[in-house]
């Protein structure tokens, strides 16, 4: 299964709103550590494109700010996210004039005249408003930023039926987690899943299997095979993908034994039905890659 452009769209739109949340995080951070400085916010928010703010703005806009399918859950997000890019905007021209303008302590302020003097001073007064809005515009932000990550949840369970999501999920378990905790990452698992994690990783492996990611989807099914003995379709499933990553890894023998071992398999034939055609084709394949080794030896 090819994913569709739109899935493909959706999966990076929250994957770069996870991006947002962790880049703000950083800023936040870095600033109560007295260290923020403007090539710190760069990659948070620019006017260039080259930040994930920047970047979920044009995604949200190009998705849902002029489509008639938009959701209004969609076009409130598209709102909260122009909204947070519009603050973190002012945010940063305040760092600037932080960083680029505020007067240096090294100017000897009684070698200047009376209106050099009057300009420094100024000029400190206005840094110092700008301080107090960059630390006003950090609230600011974390504050819209709890309601984007609160929406983007309500996004994650709309698009359950997107076929890439399991797996980016099951990749991005632990950022998930930072912003929701364990307890809401759970929750969210059991609102897209009926069985929660066990189901994630079934459908993450299943995803990674279709993809022809074949490395991967074995190891995932045989640990789903591990947690829970009885389900004879993740067995399958690895013994399946084995098959086929020992043969593109010109492991012929071991591929040959994981390819009997499928098809000799008392599995719920529904199931089987679908992979057969496919096992029994690399059956003849890889037979026919032992024999030319044989042949090639003997030559």
């Amino acid at each position: 299964m090819k994913p569709t452009n739109l899935e493909k769209k959706q999966i990076d739109l929250v994957k770069e709103s996870i991006c947002v949340y962790e880049k703000c995080m950083e800023c936040r951070a870095l600033f109560k550590a007295g260290k923020l400085g403007f090539a710190s916010i760069e990659d948070f928010v620019d006017d260039r494109g080259r930040s994930c703010l920047y970047r979920l703005k044009e995604m949200c806009h190009e998705l849902f700010r002029n489509s008639d399918d938009a959701a209004d859950k969609e076009k409130l997000y598209d709102i909260t996210v122009g909204y947070i890019f519009h603050e973190a905007m002012k945010m940063r021209e305040n760092l600037y004039q932080l960083e680029y303008y505020k007067p240096h302590r090294d100017i000897a302020v009684g070698d200047l005249t009376d209106t050099e003097r009057k300009i420094v001073h100024d000029i400190s007064l206005l840094t110092k408003k700008a301080e107090i809005r960059l630390k006003e515009g950090l609230k600011e932000t974390r504050v819209l930023l709890n309601e984007l990550v609160g929406q983007l949840k309500e996004l994650i369970i709309s698009y359950r039926s997107n076929y890439l999501l399991p797996r980016f999920i099951f990749e991005n378990e632990r950022s998930l987690i930072k912003i929701y905790g364990k307890k809401g990452f759970r929750d969210l698992l059991n609102m897209l899943y009926t069985d929660g994690k066990p189901l994630l990783y079934l459908n993450a492996a299943r995803s990674y299997l279709e993809s022809e990611y074949y490395d991967v989807a074995r190891k995932l099914f045989q640990k789903i095979a591990r947690l829970d003995s009885k389900n004879r379709e993740a067995l399958f499933l690895y013994k399946y993908s084995s098959a086929f990553n020992f043969y593109f890894n010109n492991m012929y023998t071991r591929a040959m034994m994981f390819t009997e071992n499928a098809l000799s398999m008392d599995i719920e034939d529904a199931i089987k039905r679908r992979y057969r055609e496919a096992l029994e084709r690399l059956s003849a394949d890889i037979k026919g890659e032992i024999k030319k080794k044989g042949s090639s030896r003997r030559g």
